[in-house]
């Protein structure tokens, strides 16, 4: 058990895991991170002007284990990116996009013939370079590369099957805690905002919660963006997101004759930005808190 905790006479037993979009996405985006470093600084001012690359990697990527095998097989993959954007040079330079009256393209998108694939040598899957017509139209310098991950079409399959195995590793260990008189919290915390945000992860808690024999006291969402993090509440006793909770969008958060903001010291209004949320309106227990990161207290050493 990672925390538990007594609140007056109430005793609490908490798990924390991280949510992915699908399996070992945290270590594909360390790779791809590591990939882009490396192309950034081996290959600035070697490809072709005014061209901006994008090199797409898939979710299988990895590199090899020992500095010296990973830096020749990440050497090999540069000479492959700048020969790629020869053979794209060479075989596509007609090609054009529409400008307006001051000679400025119209669209940065870039053609769908235009791009290479291949398996690099010592890469364990097959990649893609694309190439766009102008890279200062995407507000790229001209002949940089940007090495994104390539998300897989069944984002929302794979990312069931991972929320599905995270319930398979905290149910019983909060089950036992619930035996002997804890009231049970699981937290989810997403570190991708765009691909694990509440409502993609609310919207598939009925027929997942629908297959447990267990079901905790409470279920949270933190997501842990940079400068902000959000708290989500997705499971309060019987009741859950969505159907209770986060309904339309564009709606005051709060009943406008009664502002829990009112009375309170603007440092802590400003704080949490209560005046500025703009979500539905919601009863108290379903409104998502936020947390500037840089007041938040690390208690990671101090919980024993």
């Amino acid at each position: 058990m990672e925390l538990r905790l007594k609140l007056g006479e109430q005793e609490y037993a908490i798990e924390h895991t991280i949510i992915e979009p699908f399996e070992n996405n945290i270590n594909a985006e360390l790779t791809v991170a590591e990939i882009r470093e490396f192309l950034i600084e081996n290959l600035a001012g070697q490809l072709l002007d005014p061209m901006y690359y994008v090199l797409q990697v898939p979710k299988e990527i990895c590199l090899p284990r020992g500095n010296v095998k990973r830096v020749r097989v990440l050497k090999g993959l540069a000479e492959w990116v700048k020969s790629s954007a020869q053979i794209m040079f060479e075989r596509i330079t007609g090609l054009s996009l529409p400008i307006d009256c001051y000679d400025i393209p119209l669209s940065p998108y870039c053609f769908t013939e235009d791009s290479v694939k291949a398996k690099p040598p010592g890469l364990n899957c097959t990649v893609e370079l694309l190439r766009w017509r102008n890279g200062t139209v995407t507000g790229r310098k001209p002949g940089f590369v940007l090495t994104v991950l390539d998300y897989p079409k069944d984002l929302e399959s794979l990312r069931t099957e991972r929320i599905r195995r995270a319930f398979s590793d905290k149910f019983p260990k909060l089950a036992k805690c619930r035996a002997e008189g804890a009231r049970t919290v699981l937290i989810f915390e997403s570190q991708d905002a765009a691909n694990t945000r509440f409502d993609l992860i609310g919207n598939q808690l009925p027929s997942l919660l629908a297959e447990q024999t267990y079901l905790p006291d409470e279920i949270f969402l933190v997501e842990s963006n940079k400068g902000l993090w959000w708290v989500y509440p997705m499971k309060y006793g019987k009741d859950h997101w969505p159907e209770v909770g986060m309904p339309q969008w564009n709606r005051p958060i709060y009943h406008p004759d009664s502002p829990p903001t009112a009375g309170l010291p603007k440092k802590y209004r400003d704080a949490l930005q209560l005046d500025e949320i703009d979500k539905p309106y919601l009863t108290r227990e379903w409104v998502p808190a936020t947390y500037k990161e840089d007041e938040l207290e690390d208690l990671t050493n101090s919980c024993r």
